[in-house]
Order: structure tokens, then sequence, then C-alpha cells
């Protein structure tokens, strides 16, 4: 079986989300501060027998080639006006390497906070993205694809004390260049990719929250199951206000029974990584 989902960037891919999570929050870094997200994630194929022939491919990462991955996504983000930030992201890949750049899934976003409560108790934002292309053999490997990307993700966030709630409805156009394999498969893949994501906050103790994110996606190739489900935990320490320490674990799989009990062909991401404002 064949487990392909939209990252988006990615993380990163086009999601670009709120580390360590999937999930987009509607907030926006203040104008004139900065972002930095440096994160370490690793990849694993589960339930495929001894051939381990499981394709890794987890929502949240660009990555479509099969076999294990290590990576470290970096995003710089910079607040440019009151409601509005501007991101840059890019992945560099530990593992797999081979004759083509370790660093991919280059993208561009804008999130754009245009409708929010006087009193803070909830906010709508909008983020268009574009993912730069990679090479031809970055495609063929799994490591992002050959042609441009772009999409648009409305988020909704909700905000209790001590409980938040965030709402993901992503649509991308995933090109890809049809002349070259991606992730050594010439199955043709889908390029109208939507997904669709939640993610309650609790805030244990100030400084230390929890996290569960869920979602679905369309999966790529059009010869496979259309959608892939996906389930992660995630715990979020700030020692500071300025910093947050994340890590995350996600597993995706055809449906949410097998995510749940832990049986059957599934993928996992272990991710943890440093947030700093400036």
């Amino acid at each position: 079986m064949r487990f392909i989902a939209l990252l988006l960037l990615l993380v990163p891919a086009l999601v670009c989300a709120f580390e360590p999570l999937n999930t987009d929050d509607a907030g926006t870094v203040a104008k004139d501060r900065n972002q930095i997200e440096q994160y370490f994630f690793k990849t694993a194929s589960h339930g495929g027998g001894t051939a381990n022939t499981v394709d890794i491919s987890t929502p949240g990462e660009e990555y479509f080639g099969g076999g294990s991955a290590k990576a470290f996504p970096l995003t710089y983000t910079r607040g440019i006006a009151e409601n509005t930030e501007l991101s840059l992201g890019a992945t560099y890949f530990a593992s797999p390497r081979g004759n083509y750049s370790p660093a991919s899934n280059k993208v561009i976003a804008i999130k754009w906070r245009f409708a929010e409560d006087g009193d803070g108790k909830w906010a709508l934002a909008i983020k268009p993205t574009i993912g730069l292309p990679g090479t031809p053999q970055q495609q063929v490997h799994g490591l992002g694809l050959g042609l441009p990307s772009y999409g648009l993700n409305l988020i909704g966030s909700s905000y209790w004390d001590p409980i938040e709630l965030h709402i993901n409805a992503l649509y991308t156009k995933s090109l890809y260049n049809t002349n070259y394999l991606i992730g050594l498969s010439d199955s043709p893949n889908r390029t109208n990719i939507i997904f669709l994501s939640a993610a309650p906050v609790w805030t244990v103790v100030p400084g230390f929250k929890l996290a569960l994110d869920v979602g679905l996606t369309t999966n790529p190739p059009s010869n496979e199951q259309y959608l892939t489900n996906y389930a992660l935990l995630a715990a979020i320490f700030s020692p500071t206000e300025d910093i947050d320490i994340g890590l995350s674990y996600m597993q995706s799989a055809e449906n949410m029974g097998i995510v749940i009990s832990n049986v059957g062909v599934r993928a996992s991401r272990s991710e943890i990584g440093l947030t700093w404002r400036f």
C-alpha cells in the first residue's frame, strides 16, 4: 500500500503550521517582530512486513519517498503589519541523500488575519502559499515537486481560558513534472489536494501546553484510496515569553481506526524543535 499525503509543506510544506502541529493558528507575528522555527523530524513505516515498502508521506511535511527520512525544516517569519506576516521556509534533508541538493520544500507564505473579536475570543485568517519548484532528481526521490505549487488556507481560531481551538481548510494545486517519477513511482498523482484539520490546545499551567491535532487529506496517487487520516499529540514548553520548545508524535493511515489501534499499515513522524521570537 502507498500513503502519500499533503505536506504542505510544508512544512515545512505548504501548511507551514503552528509548530509542532500540522494545524495553523490565526495569530500573526507582531509588526516589526521576527520568528524563527527550527525543528527536526524523523519518519518511519510500520506494519508493512519484512519488505517494508510503505511509502512514508505524512501530512505536514512534503516527503513522497519510500523508506524513512530525517530532516530539519526551518521557517523565518516577519510581522509586516499588525495583522499580517510574511514567512519563508525550507527543509534540509539529512536522509535520504543522493545526487541532488538536500535543501528542498522552499515555501513563501503570507498570513492575513482579516477578522477578529475585540475581546480576543476568536479570529479568522487566510494564508496563500507558493511552493517553489525542486529539481527533477529531488522529485524522483520524493523531496518535493518539480513544478511550482500554490495553495490557500482558511484558518479559524477560538480562545477560551485555558482551551483554544484551531481549524484549517486548505486547498493546494500540487503540480509536478510528469516527465519524471515521484518518489521512484510512476503512478500518476492527483494535483488538486484538500486538507482539513482541527487542533484543540490546552494550557495545563502557564508555560506548558498539550495539543491534539487530527485531520484528513486527499491522497495524491490517483490509483490509491482518496483519503488519508492522521492524529498527532504534542507538548509545548515555553521557558520564556519568546521561546517555545515543542515535540510531537503523529501517525497517519488509510483510516482513523488504524491510527487509534496502532495496528496495520501506517506511517509515523516524530518531531522536536525550537521557536524563537525576537
